[in-house]
């Protein structure tokens, strides 16, 4: 019984989430993430903040850098108190303090001929909800 009402739950779960976010692209338009439906969005800059300001998130798509690669190169040197925590082929992510100070989660994917990059800035106590918006990185048509 355990087996059938978990995923059940689960999606239930999902589908009240999906409908309780807004999706914030990229100015390009090609990558996005998805956030609680109460954040402000700025959609020609990528942006987006919570209503209490403690987490911030930019979706971005540079055109200086064309490959997962190059990123992974480039982003250790730029965020040298982060840590890398996911390497692989399809995704790159690093995690520790921002530019700004504040803790941050980095995250990288590949989109078409270039990449998607999000960037998540938070206060304490607020990396569950970081975490939640970076994984909906995703590149979109």
């Amino acid at each position: 019984m355990y087996k059938l009402l978990i995923p059940a739950v689960l999606g239930l779960t999902l589908c009240a989430a999906a409908a309780d976010t807004q999706i914030v692209k990229s100015h390009v338009g090609n990558c996005a993430v998805m956030v609680p439906s109460d954040w402000s969005v700025t959609g020609a800059f990528g942006i987006a903040k919570s209503p209490d300001k403690k987490l911030l998130v930019a979706v971005t798509t540079p055109r200086s850098m064309g490959s997962l690669s190059e990123v992974k190169q480039m982003a250790p040197t730029i965020y040298k108190d982060d840590k890398v925590t996911k390497d692989s082929g399809s995704e790159f992510e690093m995690a520790g303090t921002g530019l700004g100070g504040k803790p941050n989660i980095y995250r990288v994917i590949p989109a078409g001929s270039g990449v998607c990059i999000a960037e998540v800035n938070y206060e304490e106590g607020t990396e569950a909800v970081a975490k939640q918006v970076i994984e909906t990185l995703k590149a979109v048509k």
